[in-house]
């Protein structure tokens, strides 16, 4: 499976950059929130961005009330044995096993920053809106 143009699956990294005010995201969050784009979100990285002990009630609201702006994946059967698989193979952390999985599972484009996180999973197509292209 290879990620599509106009999928995309969010490591939750990206979303804590563009709550920060990160611009270079906003043209890939301007897509998506314009549904010109498909912006997916693994339930790990809700669980990731509501952990944070110093997190208000309002900004645990806006967080929610933004990711429901997106496509949850689903963890199905079928997702959670992709992960097994992915951790068993490559030794991964359990939360990038099972975003990497959701990603394959969508056929969405994994956005990190972290893809060393990623590069030996195969069929999973990543992109690194950080990483500086060369002319």
């Amino acid at each position: 499976m290879n990620g599509t143009d106009n999928a995309y699956l969010l490591d939750t990294n990206i979303f804590i950059y563009y709550f920060n005010g990160e611009v270079l995201l906003i043209p890939l969050f301007e897509e998506i929130l314009a549904d010109t784009a498909t912006g997916y979100y693994c339930p790990i990285s809700w669980v990731e961005l509501l952990c944070y002990p110093a997190l208000t009630a309002d900004e645990a609201t806006q967080i929610r009330d933004f990711l429901r702006q997106l496509q949850r994946v689903e963890l199905t059967e079928l997702i959670l044995d992709t992960a097994a698989q992915i951790r068993r193979d490559h030794r991964v952390a359990l939360a990038d096993a099972v975003i990497a999985a959701c990603a394959l599972a969508t056929a969405s484009t994994l956005v990190t920053r972290n893809t060393a996180d990623f590069t030996q999973i195969n069929g999973l197509t990543l992109s690194n809106p950080f990483r500086i292209s060369s002319p």
